[in-house]
């Protein structure tokens, strides 16, 4: 596995892990400010209301009176008024006005303080237009109102309730005409509005009609709907704010990260060297053992060949020509077991040489089942082959490597009596090659198993056979030398299926 590789995956895992921790303080900064910004805005409606709706408390208090209605909608008594409401001015402290407006639109009285604006403007304002429009309540039930008036870029609160009879006395019906709208108002200044920023926790709270682009803002609406200006404010951002702070210790915490990760790829490079080193002295080391003992080995097989063929001289005594026989099939099983893992020691350096050419694969089926054809007839399994022609793109020594360790395996797992089953037929880009075993077959895992270098399946049959456990490990690793494909399914007691494709040979290739 080549460095970047390796590294690859940590440096991944990493990046993703500090872009989502980023991402994710981000949007929690996100909704702590929104959430922040959504509780300002309801406090502040929420103490706007407050204002202008306990001066309308106030006017229904002083409407919803029989008095009311004897002094102010049977008969203007100016002295009445001025003792009774117009005192309201200097004893209550967030009163600055009081008004009586007629049902027509005019004024009937007025006190207010040197701060407020004369009387006609309130009328002009929208308390002429609110003392005709007002509905007219049931008898004995209170009609009132309030809201906000902008004047002169002032805030003005006021609450309004409508003068009506309190069931006490028995008093004439009032005409509607006689009807009249008591009137408290209070002038929302700037001091007002820095005491209701500072009790909430709003900073540089004020009223304005032109809002600034940097400042939360929250319209400011008149008893009708319009908008009359805008409260405005420094946006808090607590969740921003918290970003900010965190600035600083994730910085340092980056560097250690970044420090680690250097530590890291220092330490993973000397590994990589070090286990390349190693693989190297582990190839000259397979190599030329290989050699070293397949020199002799070459020799004792030959040696024992000619003499079981008597040549220099007759062999007596049927023992001696069975020890015989066992050297030499001991010799090359142990010739088989050296190729073997100097193949797979190859493979694993990529050191493996192909000679892909065009390869008849009936002419290779054939070539490997004659060389299995007496281990089969040995066991009593029944070999058979029906391959369709074609033409593939392989290294033919390989390709026959491939298929004897399959027919070897399918074999020497199959029962006397038993059958292996080999078939060709070209599949779209590939030549499938499946080899049908009724041998004792492999579960899931026995087959990841058998498939791990030198795991060997243990079974009842498993044990009766010696093997180093590189077959199927060999098969899958020349697959992928030849641009092939390797799949197996099984089943215990139900057999082996191993289906092999070769990439099919092309003149345009």
């Amino acid at each position: 596995m080549s460095f970047r590789r390796l590294v690859a995956p940590v440096f991944v895992a990493v990046a993703v892990s500090i872009a989502a921790l980023v991402a994710l303080a981000a949007f929690a900064a996100r909704q702590q400010d929104a959430a922040a910004l959504a509780a300002e805005k309801q406090v502040l409606q929420q103490e706007m209301r407050s204002i202008h709706g306990s001066l309308a408390v106030l006017a229904e208090d002083n409407a919803w009176w029989d008095a009311a209605v004897e002094n102010i909608s049977l008969e203007e008594n100016i002295d009445w008024i001025d003792s009774t409401l117009g005192e309201s001015v200097i004893g209550i402290s967030q009163i600055q006005g009081v008004f009586i407006v007629r049902r027509d639109g005019t004024m009937a009285y007025g006190n207010f303080v040197a701060a407020l604006p004369p009387p006609h403007v309130f009328l002009d304002a929208g308390f002429a237009n609110l003392a005709k429009t007002i509905e007219i309540p049931e008898n004995f039930k209170p009609s009132s109102t309030s809201g906000l008036l902008e004047i002169d870029g002032d805030l003005i609160a006021f609450g309004a309730s409508m003068v009506q009879a309190g069931e006490v006395k028995s008093l004439p019906p009032i005409p509607d005409e006689k009807r009249a709208l008591i009137i408290f108002v209070s002038l929302v200044d700037k001091d007002d509005i820095e005491r209701i920023g500072e009790d909430n926790a709003v900073k540089g709270l004020k009223f304005t009609t032109t809002p600034s682009a940097e400042d939360n803002t929250l319209p400011v609406l008149s008893h009708n709907g319009d908008l009359i200006g805008h409260l405005c404010w420094r946006p808090s951002a607590p969740g921003s704010e918290m970003l900010r702070y965190m600035v600083l210790p994730a910085s340092i915490l980056l560097v250690i990260v970044i420090i680690a990760l250097g530590r890291f790829l220092r330490q993973a490079n000397k590994v990589l060297e070090e286990l390349a080193r190693a693989d190297k002295a582990k190839s000259a080391f397979l190599a030329s053992t290989s050699h070293e003992i397949r020199t002799p080995l070459n020799s004792i097989i030959g040696f024992t060949e000619l003499i079981s063929l008597e040549l220099y001289g007759k062999v007596e005594g049927e023992k001696n020509k069975e020890y015989l026989q066992l050297i030499r099939e001991s010799g090359e099983h142990l010739l088989s077991i050296i190729n073997d893992i100097l193949d797979i020691s190859k493979l694993e350096a990529d050191r493996f040489e192909i000679y892909a050419e065009n390869v008849d694969p009936r002419a290779v089926v054939a070539s490997a089942c004659k060389l299995v054809s007496a281990p089969a007839l040995e066991r009593g399994v029944t070999l058979s082959t029906d391959c369709l022609p074609a033409e593939t793109l392989s290294d033919e020594r390989i390709m026959r490597q491939v298929l004897i360790n399959l027919l070897s395996n399918a074999i020497k797992f199959t029962e006397p009596g038993g059958s292996v089953t080999v078939t060709g037929l070209s599949r779209g880009r590939f030549y499938d090659i499946t080899i049908t075993d009724t041998g004792i077959g492999m579960s899931e895992h026995q087959i990841e198993t058998a498939l791990s270098l030198f795991g060997q399946v243990e079974g009842e049959l498993s044990r009766q056979h010696s093997g180093t456990g590189l077959g199927l490990p060999l098969v899958t690793r020349f697959m992928d030398l030849l641009n092939g494909q390797f799949d197996i399914s099984s089943k215990p007691g139900a057999g082996t299926t191993v289906t092999v494709r070769f990439p099919l040979y092309r003149e345009d290739a």
